[in-house]
């Protein structure tokens, strides 16, 4: 009886000994998936972040190029301020345009003396910005104060600009240096960029990146404390990857994850978790299967009765097991399919029917193109076709367009075989590995990026030894990859700067995690360059530091420009003399030494006297030349301590320092006349030029450099005035005369603007019959406040200031008014004479000028008569002769003015296109009295009528002259004995008392238009 109970005892352990043996065999298998299932989750989250880093990396070194490009832009200007104390609008806004033009993602640049804005480039769209005191917007003014305390530039924003958008702002404090050109030290205010952000983070790869969410913070420079300023601001409670970028003033943090998230694949889901757990199923099957089989094979040695009831159990175990395959294979994370020769699926999982989108009833029994796309089912038929022609198994990359894009799979297939290993089909299994995949592009991407970039890029080990670089490193520095692999960057020292240098770079890494600078460091031929430097570090997920990655890039060029733009400052490229900012910078420099030497200095202004008709007939080119030369010259007259200077134009200047006595200084002018009358070899031909000098002593005559400036300019008029080729020193009348003519000057010009002048009309007669021939047209200025003002205090200075063109042209529609009325009025008025100046033949186009008023008014040219000075046509013949003849062309008569007070060649005279020449009011005043006068006048008169010339004599007063020059044959004159010069309105009642019948003849218009 004991028996049965051990028997069933038995029975039962048996029955249950293959399932215990398989649970066994899958438990253990369902481990050894779960740790596998772990690892490759960590392995995938590693490699997520560690393409991260590099991807971060590469972002960070465009941003901080991008960055470093546009923030440099105001140090040319800050160092102009710092040297001159201020700019010229046109150099601020020459320069601005220059750096706006090399830097797209600067939005404008503005310059704020005492923190008031005062210019901004560009202006357009900027206007309201113009005049903003930043005291007012305490946004702005913390980092504008923080710039200033530091004493170096500091960055601020994103902020609202007050002309509308938002932007980062570059505050540079500029401090004026006490030895600059304004003598002035201390704070000077600010030069500002204002930086467009949305480029900035768009060039420098923030926006718009295809592999990452990035994040970047740090408003105002403040890194973690500051706020979101680009990107995705969700990144920052993502457990991002962050690194940081050095700003002016402080850091920002940029923080990134990858596009689609951090890896988040369960255990159960990883594909070595899967396939573990279906090794183990079905070696768990097998188990059981064998353990079953040879159970069933005992029991039936042991129990032949018991056959059928064994039997029945191992059908139902065949169920169980069939069924527990399907199940396994059915809900495996891989698409498990098989298809028969004729490419016909006899069997797929749920992983197949979600890929391809259809049922599985609607699938077996048909070909892939029926429920794939051609491309694609007709891949995988040939990839079968493969196998059973090879008849092993093979491994393939198949593609399959998923209602979310295409997938990437990497698939087994093997023959199916029957029962009699004869091929029936093929099965696969296929993995999606589409993720990995991109995964591997966007580090191919990033390796390029960093091959491509134009920034050197040197990768080191967290000991500093170099494990990687790019092209660009060894383009500048020389050194291939090879050569630097596993040495330290000290291969690149320059030995120019010290070690406390180093230590406080490495200071700066360690404690902030990244150094930015500039450094000298030497190529491999030896030569030392200066290069811009960001290193940043790298760490681990535990915070430590892995690896160390340096960028940086050859500013060399910048450097040059730098050098370039200074030297352009401080130096007239056409002499390479010092320009006005080094004239002045030097003239303080000698200023204070003489100060604290007790010496005298001698300042010498010099004016070139001809200069105007050389580059006039020469040209431009030869007038460079000879400017040249004379710079050459002047240099030879001076000593080493001494300056020479090229202020503009033709005008130089000379510093004599280290003077016992301004008396010292005579030597050297006198040296200074002689060199340069001596004539000058040109490529136009010789030329011969003076000059007139004008010179102030310190410090007599002035204590600052610019009273001494002012009042040798001041002295140099007084030399032109005193006939050219010659030299004055300062008296202190002249400033009282200088300012006089200045406040004419402007009174002048609001004349000119407010039509102040009139025309009076001076009559001609002939001097045998006494009829009336025509007038000479004489400007008047009737001032407001000083009444009539007579020509000859306002003409000279009129030609000097160009003003006698705008004038001229004035003069000459009041007379073609005066005529088309008189016309019309049906009054005999002859020809009218209008004088023209010098300027207005030289510096405007006269011809087009007249044409224009002989349509407007619509008079007959015959009308006019021009009257030109013989000096005026001598100073530039050629072009004399061609307006002349032009002027001729239109139907206008020619004479010339005050003949006889010029140098004129008289070979030259006779070939020019005239027709009356007038005897100079000098002549005539002493007649017939003064010996000298007779002897003139008869010479004059005789010359014009053997030239075929008429010849009108001025200011006839008396009746003996009258008589005296109508016997020596003179043909017509005016002056006071006939008529005194009239208003329009009183001439043109004149001219109606005339007695019916006089004779008529040209009323001219002359220069004493505008001199009389």
């Amino acid at each position: 009886m004991a028996k049965i109970p051990v028997l069933h005892r038995l029975s039962f352990f048996f029955r249950w000994l293959p399932w215990m043996i398989g649970a066994g065999v899958l438990l253990v298998g369902l481990l050894v998936g779960l740790v596998l299932g772990w690892m490759d989750g960590e392995r995938q989250l590693s490699d997520a972040r560690s393409r991260t880093i590099a991807e971060l990396a590469t972002v960070q070194a465009q941003l901080d190029g991008v960055l470093k490009q546009t923030l440099s832009g105001s140090e040319g200007i800050v160092h102009l301020i710092q040297h001159q104390g201020d700019l010229s609008p046109e150099l601020f806004d020459a320069m601005a345009e220059q750096i706006i033009a090399n830097h797209p993602q600067i939005r404008n640049l503005g310059y704020a003396p005492n923190n008031v804005i005062a210019r901004l480039y560009p202006l357009a769209g900027n206007e309201k910005a113009l005049g903003l005191d930043f005291r007012t917007v305490p946004e702005q003014w913390k980092t504008i104060e923080q710039a200033r305390q530091l004493g170096v530039p500091v960055l601020s924003g994103p902020v609202a600009l007050v002309q509308g958008g938002q932007a980062v702002i570059v505050r540079a404090p500029v401090v004026l240096r006490p030895d600059g050109v304004s003598g002035r030290s201390g704070y000077w205010g600010t030069v500002s960029i204002v930086g467009d952000i949305e480029r900035i983070l768009e060039d420098g790869g923030v926006s718009g990146s295809t592999l990452l969410r990035i994040g970047l913070r740090g408003k105002d420079g403040r890194g973690e404390e500051g706020d979101v300023i680009g990107g995705d601001p969700a990144v920052f409670s993502a457990d991002p990857v962050k690194t940081r970028l050095g700003v002016p003033g402080g850091h920002w943090v940029l923080a990134a994850t990858p596009l689609s998230g951090w890896p988040s694949q369960s255990l159960t889901g990883s594909p070595y978790f899967l396939a573990a757990l279906i090794n183990a199923a079905v070696f768990a099957l097998l188990a059981g299967l064998l353990v079953s089989r040879h159970r069933q094979l005992r029991e039936r040695h042991e129990l032949l009765l018991d056959e059928s009831r064994q039997r029945q159990l191992a059908e139902r175990a065949w169920r169980d097991s069939r069924s527990l395959l399907d199940a396994i294979v059915d809900n495996a994370p891989a698409l498990i399919y098989a298809f028969d020769l004729k490419g016909l699926l006899l069997l797929c999982n749920r992983q197949f029917e979600a890929a391809v989108g259809h049922s599985r009833s609607e699938m077996v029994g048909r070909a892939r193109d029926e429920f794939m796309p051609g491309d694609v089912a007709r891949q995988h038929l040939e990839n079968d076709r493969k196998v059973m022609e090879g008849g092993i198994a093979r491994q393939f990359e198949e593609n399959n367009i998923e209602p979310d894009g295409v997938h990437t799979y990497l698939t087994t297939k093997c023959l199916l075989l029957d029962d009699a290993r004869n091929p029936i089909g093929v099965v696969g299994m296929s993995a999606d590995i589409t993720q990995r995949k991109q995964s591997e592009e966007a580090l191919r991407l990033a390796s390029t990026v960093v091959e491509c970039t134009a920034d050197g890029v040197v990768v080191t080990d967290h000991k500093g030894v170099i494990v990687a670089t790019n092209p660009a490193f060894t383009e500048i520095t020389g050194y291939s990859a090879d050569e630097v692999k596993g040495k330290t960057p000290g291969i690149l020292k320059s030995d120019r700067q010290e070690d406390e240098f180093y230590q406080h770079l490495w200071q700066s890494i360690n404690v902030a995690g990244e150094w930015q600078g500039e450094i000298w460091n030497r190529r491999k031929n030896g030569e030392i360059y200066p290069e811009w430097l960001t290193i940043s570090a790298v760490r681990d997920g535990n915070g430590n530091i892995r690896h160390f990655v340096g960028v940086f890039s050859d500013i060399s060029t910048i450097k040059r420009t730098q050098e370039d733009l200074e030297r352009l400052a401080h130096f007239d490229p056409l002499t390479s003399l010092p320009n006005r900012v080094l004239f002045h910078d030097r003239m303080q420099h000698a200023l204070d030494r003489a100060v604290r030497y007790r010496r005298s200095i001698g300042v010498l202004l010099l004016d070139l006297d001809g200069f105007k008709t050389i580059n006039d007939s020469l040209g431009h080119p030869v007038g460079d030349q000879l400017l040249q030369l004379v710079a050459g010259r002047l240099a030879t007259c001076v000593r080493v301590e001494d300056t020479v200077a090229r202020l503009g134009g033709d005008e130089f200047a000379v510093i004599l320092s280290e003077l016992g006595e301004g008396a010292d200084a005579v030597e050297v002018i006198r040296r200074i006349l002689s060199v340069i009358q001596v004539p000058f070899e040109m490529a136009g031909g010789n030329g011969m030029v003076t000059t007139s000098i004008g010179v102030a002593v310190f410090p007599d005559d002035g204590q600052t450099v610019t009273e001494l400036i002012r009042n040798a300019d001041a002295a140099m008029y007084e030399a032109k005035a005193a006939g050219r080729n010659t030299y004055r020193f300062y008296q202190r009348n002249m400033t009282e005369e200088a300012q006089k003519r200045l406040h004419i000057e402007n009174a002048l010009r609001r004349a000119v603007e407010r039509g102040e002048f009139e025309v009076w009309f001076q009559p001609q007669f002939s001097l045998g019959t006494g009829a009336y021939l025509g007038a000479e047209a004489l400007v008047r200025w009737r001032d407001p406040e000083h009444g009539l003002i007579p020509p000859g205090d306002f003409i000279p200075l009129a030609e000097r200031s160009g003003l006698i063109i705008p004038l001229g042209e004035q003069v000459l529609d009041m007379v073609a008014a005066a005529a088309r009325r008189w016309l019309d009025a049906d009054l005999s008025i002859g020809r009218l004479g209008v004088n023209v100046a010098g300027p207005q033949i030289d510096r405007s186009d006269f011809v087009a000028t007249l044409r224009r008023v002989i349509s407007t008014w619509n008079v007959p040219p015959s009308v006019f008569e021009i009257e030109i000075t013989e000096t005026v046509i001598m100073e530039n013949p050629d072009h004399g002769r061609r307006v002349l003849n032009e002027i001729q062309a239109l139907g206008i008569t020619t004479a010339i003015d005050d003949f006889g007070t010029g140098y004129s060649s008289l070979a030259y005279l006779k070939e020019l296109p005239i027709g009356t020449i007038k005897l100079d009011r000098a002549f005539v005043k002493d007649l017939p009295e003064h010996p000298s006068d007779i002897a003139i006048s008869r010479a004059v008169i005789a010359l014009g009528h053997n030239l075929g010339f008429k010849v009108i004599a001025e200011g006839i007063e008396t009746e003996a002259q009258r008589r005296f020059l109508h016997a020596e044959g003179c043909d017509e004159g005016q002056g006071y004995l006939f008529a005194r010069p009239m208003p329009a309105d009183v001439f043109e009642n004149w001219l109606r008392a005339r007695p019916p019948g006089e004779g008529a003849a040209p009323l001219s218009v002359g220069s004493d238009a505008i001199r009389d």
